[in-house]
């Protein structure tokens, strides 16, 4: 006896066939042969951009002269596509594939704003100081302050000049959105200070006041002799900013002109530590010798300036004046064996008077 099908138990039979042959199939996992691929540009640029790292799930490349990437083997759903180059801003997104498919990415140029503050350790702000970088240039403020639209890049070198100060120049990292950059310059100084007061005094008239003369004699007795012993005193003031210990003695030196013969000279140069007048000093009433500060063996040579102390004599100076132990110029002895005059021209002189000359760094 045959049997008749009925409807239920043929639709159960054609379910089940179904399954058999893997209908299901297309909810499978992906067996990561999906390709994603595109272009990079800069935002706001309509040409594509090259040198972008894109990377999803594991899978990596960089962005051709043409502005394409390809990434091969990305699994199908939900992943991370992220990209990235050194003067731009990262870029992430979660993207979700379900095929082959293409994308294109839009990073921002990374950009930083400095700014910061010009100065001095002594002087403070310094207003007007030309602050260059890239291709910007600003000038500073009252306050010193200068600013600059934001830059792009991830680093650049940062310059900054005046006419009273040594130019400067640093490089900047461009690692954030905002950076402060404050930039201390330093100054070189050159100072004249004034030969406030000299004289010469003379052994072989020894009461004898040479205050008022246009000349500055300096002679030694030759061996068996005295009554010929010369030689002189100078005195100035030094700059109350050489009090301050930040300031630094680059460069110093003292010079004499001689308008007399040519002359061989063994010179010694002395401090002075007590108080005198180029008005009244003489022979028989001179004021407190110091320290040696120099000794020389000099040719003085007609109409040259003659360097009779240099910075190693007037630093010694310089220590005293700080540490508020009395100064009041220097002395200068010695001369020619042979007991031969000197002569140099005194700060009454019309022309090439003594000249001391201070450089200083701060």
């Amino acid at each position: 006896m045959l049997l008749q099908s009925s409807p239920l138990l043929t639709l159960w039979w054609f379910f089940f066939a179904l399954s058999a042959i893997g209908c299901n199939h297309s909810n499978a996992p992906n067996d990561g042969n999906l390709t994603l691929s595109g272009k990079t540009y800069l935002l706001g640029d309509a040409q594509p951009t090259s040198g972008v790292h894109v990377t999803c799930a594991g899978v990596t490349s960089t962005s051709d002269a043409e502005g394409n990437y390809e990434l091969r083997g990305i699994p199908e759903g939900k992943q991370i596509l992220h990209a990235e180059r050194s003067d731009c801003i990262p870029s992430s997104d979660t993207i979700v594939l379900k095929s082959s498919t293409k994308r294109f990415i839009y990073l921002s140029l990374r950009t930083t704003t400095i700014w910061g503050y010009v100065s001095n350790v002594i002087d403070g702000a310094i207003q007007g100081a030309t602050v260059r970088i890239a291709d910007q240039a600003v000038t500073s403020d009252a306050s010193g302050r200068f600013e600059f639209l934001p830059i792009v890049g991830t680093s650049n070198a940062l310059y900054v000049e005046h006419p009273l100060y040594s130019s400067f120049e640093t490089a900047v990292a461009l690692d954030s959105v905002r950076k402060q950059v404050n930039v201390t310059l330093v100054r070189q100084l050159t100072l004249t200070p004034y030969i406030t007061e000299d004289a010469y005094v003379d052994e072989s008239v020894p009461d004898a006041n040479f205050g008022s003369s246009k000349s500055l004699l300096l002679s030694t007795n030759p061996p068996g002799q005295s009554g010929n012993q010369r030689h002189f005193y100078l005195k100035w003031e030094f700059p109350q900013l050489l009090r301050d210990q930040r300031v630094t003695l680059q460069l110093a030196r003292l010079q004499l002109l001689a308008p007399a013969p040519p002359a061989s000279s063994s010179v010694r140069i002395y401090s002075v530590t007590s108080s005198w007048a180029a008005t009244s000093i003489t022979y028989n009433k001179q004021p407190s010798r110091g320290a040696l500060l120099e000794s020389t063996d000099a040719r003085i040579f007609v109409g040259s300036y003659w360097p009779v102390l240099t910075t190693s004599g007037i630093s010694q100076l310089i220590e005293d004046f700080r540490a508020n132990r009395p100064v009041f110029g220097i002395v200068i002895q010695g001369g020619a064996p042979d007991g031969a005059t000197a002569s140099f021209n005194s700060n009454e002189a019309v022309l090439n008077p003594p000249k001391l000359t201070i450089v200083l760094q701060y």
